[in-house]
């Protein structure tokens, strides 16, 4: 897992950025700094400054798959033996119908997002490479909306 540094605290500047490119994360600098009213060069060096820093991790789309041909959205809830954890992240990392890996607290720590043409092919998917990890406490989950 990769190390967290602890960030000295944000000036109104940088949250009001972080804000903006949280809603739309194809903003220029030139609009982010029309809409805050700075120049250009305040705008650039703060985001450079926040993605050294680590706040700004990357700046990622939010798709509809289904517009993509992918009919099906899945959820899946599981736990992997703790000497299979990084052989499986790693693999995850890697795999076009995986969108996201949440490690959370709780019975069940692994929220791993899946994709597909249809269930089905999220099903055999699973069960042909996930499973491999030798997973437990399963449940899987259909998507049915994402209102935010």
């Amino acid at each position: 897992m990769e190390k967290k540094v602890k960030v000295s605290v944000l000036d109104n500047l940088d949250i009001d950025i972080l804000k903006l490119l949280e809603e739309d994360c194809t903003l220029t600098y030139q609009d982010i700094a029309g809409k805050l009213n700075r120049s250009l060069w305040t705008v650039r060096d703060r985001i450079t400054l926040l993605k050294n820093r680590g706040v700004i991790k990357k700046c990622k789309g939010i798709l509809d798959y289904s517009l993509m041909g992918y009919d099906c959205k899945a959820i899946l809830l599981c736990n992997i033996p703790p000497n299979h954890i990084e052989e499986a992240i790693q693999f995850m990392k890697t795999q076009e119908e995986i969108k996201g890996i949440t490690i959370i607290t709780g019975d069940t720590r692994f929220i791993i997002t899946i994709i597909g043409k249809k269930c089905n092919d999220i099903r055999n998917y699973i069960k042909r490479y996930i499973t491999k990890f030798e997973i437990y406490n399963t449940e899987l989950n259909i998507v049915l909306e994402e209102p935010l």
